[in-house]
């Protein structure tokens, strides 16, 4: 760690991760505009055929779920659904593991051309990627932000989109994922209500 970062640079260092992140379709690399507007194009497609969207992470991740799955909601009248209700979440570790925490209920309630939306800081978090597995399996289609090394198994993982940061600190790297995220749901919302 730079033992030199203050408040500043460190927004400055957030700023330049954002623009410097990496995506792909496909499994084929794209520049970041065209892999946040195949996002969005998805993610209004979804909505348009009345399927669901389902979002998966832990941690400071599972926070960004949360908050950006009730935005879909609210903003975009979206079947969006984060599976962290702690009662739900106790009871799938109890009788299933942690990693199927997410994975059960979601094979449960999930349906083929719904969308998972997979968030790993890290991208080796086994409960994330059974999902993608899952979801592959079922024919959804899937979403993935992950981080830190480029060899992380989400970021190589067979998925629809993927976007990478490249960076080591959980801070930059869960941001970037939420403005990321953000910048595709407010850019839906302000074409709906143009």
């Amino acid at each position: 760690m730079d033992l030199s970062m203050n408040p500043h640079t460190w927004l400055v260092k957030l700023n330049q991760t954002i623009l410097a992140a990496q995506c792909k379709i496909d499994g084929q690399m794209v520049n970041m505009e065209s892999g946040c507007l195949a996002a969005g194009s998805l993610i209004k497609k979804t909505i348009r055929n009345a399927s669901s969207i389902w979002w998966i992470g832990n941690g400071g991740s599972a926070a960004i779920c949360s908050h950006l799955s009730q935005d879909l909601l609210n903003k975009l009248g979206a079947r969006s659904f984060y599976l962290g209700d702690p009662a739900l979440m106790t009871c799938m570790a109890n009788d299933y593991g942690y990693k199927n925490v997410y994975r059960t209920p979601l094979e449960k309630l999930s349906k083929e051309g719904d969308v998972l939306i997979a968030i790993s800081s890290s991208g080796n978090s086994p409960n994330i990627l059974s999902c993608v597995e899952m979801a592959n399996a079922k024919k959804m289609n899937t979403i993935s932000l992950s981080g830190f090394s480029d060899s992380n198994k989400l970021w190589n993982a067979e998925t629809q989109i993927a976007f990478f940061i490249d960076a080591n600190l959980y801070g930059i790297v869960e941001v970037s994922h939420e403005a990321i995220l953000h910048s595709i749901i407010e850019s839906l919302f302000l074409q709906s209500n143009s």
